[in-house]
């Protein structure tokens, strides 16, 4: 009996190129979660409602040990280095942050995402 998932990533987590965990995720904000849990670990995720669940078809994108940095502000396309900066710039604690985030809720009327979770070809 096949049970319907309805989550929107599919996570591996992969360490010397084995799997060692997978997740069902409706976001990507337990990344940095899995991050710090599994160091030193390669994540890699694919789009389950973009691709269905043909893994096989779906492009895997990996996020090779490093950290998610990036902060992005939906609204006003302003980026922060990390979410360090960002709270700082904003009077705000952390936990706020990174709840909203992974609730998708506002923060001052505003909505905040990560927005560089992998480093592309060429990047520093």
């Amino acid at each position: 009996m096949s049970e319907k998932i309805h989550k929107n990533f599919f996570i591996s987590v992969v360490r010397g190129g084995k799997v060692v965990a997978n997740y069902y995720s409706n976001s990507l904000a337990c990344v940095p979660y899995l991050q710090d849990k599994y160091k030193g670990s390669t994540i890699e995720y694919f789009d389950i409602k973009k691709y269905g669940h043909s893994f096989g078809d779906a492009p895997v994108i990996r996020i090779e040990g490093g950290r998610i940095s990036s902060i992005k502000c939906r609204e006003t396309g302003e980026i922060w280095e990390s979410a360090k900066e960002c709270c700082k710039a904003l009077g705000m604690p952390l936990k706020t942050l990174y709840t909203a985030i992974r609730r998708g809720s506002r923060i001052f009327g505003k909505h905040f995402e990560y927005y560089k979770l992998h480093k592309k070809d060429g990047d520093k």
